[in-house]
């Protein structure tokens, strides 16, 4: 085995991945070698340029596939919809917290950051959107999010409260509604959601003084289970993977956010697309994209469902 790449080599290939849009590609190779890493590296410029290639091809401004959560190609199921409208809801009437469960590549974070964006442009909110961080003690994670809010800070955990206290009353009082949002919420600690909390009794006898939503995969619930307090005062918001109908008209408006006019995947191809994927939106995105570089590749327009098995294939579907 030859040299083993450094971190220098690391950061560079972890950014080649990111400007392909290939996160869902492994960013720590410090355990191959110079040769292995010389291999991958042109196989992702081979599948960076089949990418540009089928963009192309196909007539569009940009790539309609790229598993980035890109707020812009965010389709709304009845469910994104009515997640979306619940929180939106929770937060702008300061009706108290809200967590929402999500499996893995349902849209999670990529709806997080398009309520972060809407939030964002209403001058009566201070907004802090951060993921989950693993930090080893309570006081170490609410020094963390008076950082975000550029807050001061204490060596004494009751003093940091209090100073954080008053930041949100003197909010309160100029007509600012400070709103934090976790993702990967799951990760958070005993301690950590027990702090999440005791921020609750913030308020005034109508209105919570900070606005809370914790964006988490199903393995939040055990630990709100266990917390039974904790979990009585969350309202809850659900995602839900993509029926049939739902997965073609999702595919049709990435198509078309992307600059695409006549939709090329024939139905059969999106059935197929939905049995392989069961739904889950970042596996539809994956493998439609895989489809598109053979299609183009083989000089062809449209793609059927023999495109999409062998995009599968090519993909070893259980990674999808």
């Amino acid at each position: 085995m030859g040299p083993s790449l450094d971190t220098g080599l690391n950061e560079l290939f972890a950014f080649v991945l990111l400007r392909c849009g290939l996160m869902c590609m492994p960013t720590i190779f410090m355990d191959i070698s110079l040769f292995d890493f010389a291999q991958v590296l042109d196989r992702v410029s081979r599948i960076c340029h089949s990418d540009l290639m089928y963009a192309e091809y196909f007539g569009l401004a940009e790539l309609p596939f790229r598993i980035t959560p890109d707020p812009r190609f965010l389709w709304y199921s009845e469910h994104h919809q009515e997640a979306k409208n619940k929180i939106i809801y929770q937060i702008s009437q300061s009706a108290g917290p809200i967590y929402l469960l999500a499996d893995i590549g349902t849209g999670k974070t990529t709806l997080a950051r398009r309520i972060v964006d809407e939030l964002e442009a209403d001058k009566g909110k201070r907004v802090v959107f951060v993921f989950a961080p693993k930090l080893p003690t309570t006081n170490a994670f609410l020094r963390f999010v008076m950082d975000e809010f550029e807050v001061k800070t204490d060596r004494s955990y009751s003093k940091s409260l209090k100073n954080f206290e008053e930041f949100l009353k003197t909010q309160y009082q100029q007509g600012v509604s400070p709103v934090l949002l976790v993702d990967e919420a799951q990760n958070m600690t005993r301690d950590m959601l027990l702090l999440i909390q005791h921020l609750f009794n913030f308020s005034t006898n109508t209105e919570f003084l900070i606005q809370m939503v914790l964006f988490a995969q199903p393995e939040l619930q055990p630990k709100l289970d266990r917390l039974t307090s904790l979990k009585n005062r969350l309202n809850l918001a659900q995602l839900r993977a993509f029926d049939l109908p739902q997965t073609k008209q999702m595919m049709q408006f990435r198509w078309t956010v992307a600059g695409g006019k006549v939709f090329p995947f024939d139905d059969k191809a999106v059935t197929e697309v939905h049995r392989i994927t069961q739904g889950v939106p970042r596996s539809i995105v994956k493998l439609a994209n895989e489809a598109l570089i053979k299609t183009a590749s083989g000089g062809q327009q449209y793609i059927t469902k023999a495109h999409v098995v062998a995009a599968a294939a090519e993909l070893a579907v259980g990674q999808l």
